[in-house]
């Protein structure tokens, strides 16, 4: 980037001079400033890269907040960037060629006025598939042209699937940009008891106080505390930060007591299938009830497929357990079935008898037609029944 030093106005310079971006993307010349006007600047030869790695929407989104006012306060004109959003979608590298095409393209362009373009890259774990994308975004990083910056969001991490299966990190991802003196922002969304902490952490951050069991009821009310794997965790935090802002202005003084929670943050009943399967086993209607509209939501054969494998594991521990009088550690190496959740059916099994397990395995069955559109029933309504059926 180019500084001038003197009185001499930006009009006047852009007159009496002929400053260009040479096409190799490497350096700046001008033919005829002298060279004692220009001033030097080395924070603009490293470049401005971020890897926001996670799926944390409020980490995200305040990694690149943070970035753009970095990018504000170095500009010597004082303008805010320019934010250009691009997003990767698709399994194939053909999308990802298109959109790092694009950002190379933008990447290399810098602008005459303003603070330059902070370009926010969606799925940017795409371009780090294959040896030929991860070799074009190293020469894209490597061609930013000064004032530019890039964000890859990477949203791979604790994504929701059935095995609770993630990337252990960045991978080559980070160290690509690491390499090209990036960073890499952590943006995991928070487990099972980890944003209670980080509500009082913010309130504390903000001036505020709230009480320990506030915070927790309101991560509770939230879902945060549901520990299965396939529940959706990224919009969590920033679903915190709104309810915190809230009752912040509805407490304006003093600490935030357990009783404001309760009176202000609505309970989102936010579910989990693996949670509504354990509570049909377990015959907890509370937990049943909970869960029950994240059951509803889902596509019914997916429902019933994980129902009828739950009944029928719970079927077997019970006849090795209950009518054979097996310890379960030997009913479990049986089943090739680990010890731990063979111990929780065991437990369960003591409020089954044989003829309502079932009964209760039949009822999928008609279920399952329902599911598939068989009939004029509907499936919420079914499904319902079905589970209240299943109360002791």
């Amino acid at each position: 980037m180019l500084y001038i030093s003197g009185p001499q106005s930006l009009s006047g310079y852009l007159h009496d001079c002929d400053a260009f971006y040479s096409p190799d993307f490497a350096t700046y010349s001008s033919r005829t400033i002298p060279p004692a006007r220009l001033r030097y600047d080395p924070r603009m030869e490293s470049a401005r890269i971020l890897l926001a790695w996670g799926d944390d929407l409020l980490l995200i989104e305040e990694a690149v907040a943070t970035l753009a006012a970095k990018m504000g306060a170095e500009d010597a004109l004082g303008g805010a960037p320019d934010r250009i959003r691009l997003k990767a979608e698709g399994r194939g590298t053909g999308d990802a060629s298109a959109v790092l095409n694009e950002l190379r393209r933008r990447a290399s362009t810098g602008g005459l006025f303003g603070g330059g373009a902070l370009l926010i890259v969606a799925g940017g774990g795409r371009l780090g598939r294959s040896k030929e994308l991860r070799s074009g975004l190293a020469e894209t990083l490597g061609s930013m042209a000064p004032g530019n910056a890039v964000v890859l969001v990477d949203q791979r991490a604790r994504r929701p699937n059935l095995r609770a299966a993630r990337p252990d990190g960045p991978g080559e991802l980070g160290e690509l940009v690491k390499d090209r003196g990036g960073a890499v922002a952590p943006c995991i969304s928070p487990a099972a008891g980890e944003l209670a902490p980080w509500i009082v952490t913010r309130a504390t951050s903000l001036g505020r106080e709230i009480a320990v069991d506030a915070a927790r009821e309101m991560a509770t009310r939230i879902g945060a505390e549901v520990r299965e794997p396939d529940l959706d965790r990224s919009g969590m935090r920033m679903t915190a930060a709104v309810e915190l802002d809230k009752l912040m202005l509805a407490i304006p003084t003093g600490v935030i007591p357990l009783r404001a929670v309760d009176l202000l943050v609505a309970d989102r009943g936010i579910g989990s299938l693996f949670a509504f399967a354990d509570a049909i086993v377990a015959r907890n209607g509370s937990m049943i009830s909970r869960h029950l509209l994240r059951a509803v939501s889902e596509p019914g054969p997916m429902v019933v497929a994980t129902l009828h494998r739950k009944m029928r594991d719970l079927a077997q521990i019970h006849g090795g357990t209950i009518e054979e009088g097996l310890p379960v550690s030997q009913v479990a190496r049986r089943l090739n079935m680990h010890e731990f959740p063979a111990g929780k059916l065991a437990e369960a099994a003591r409020r089954w008898r044989s003829d309502e397990i079932a009964q209760a395995i039949e009822g999928l069955v008609e279920l399952d037609a329902i599911a598939k559109g068989d009939g004029d029933r509907s499936w919420a309504p079914a499904l319902t029944r079905w589970s209240a059926s299943q109360v002791a």
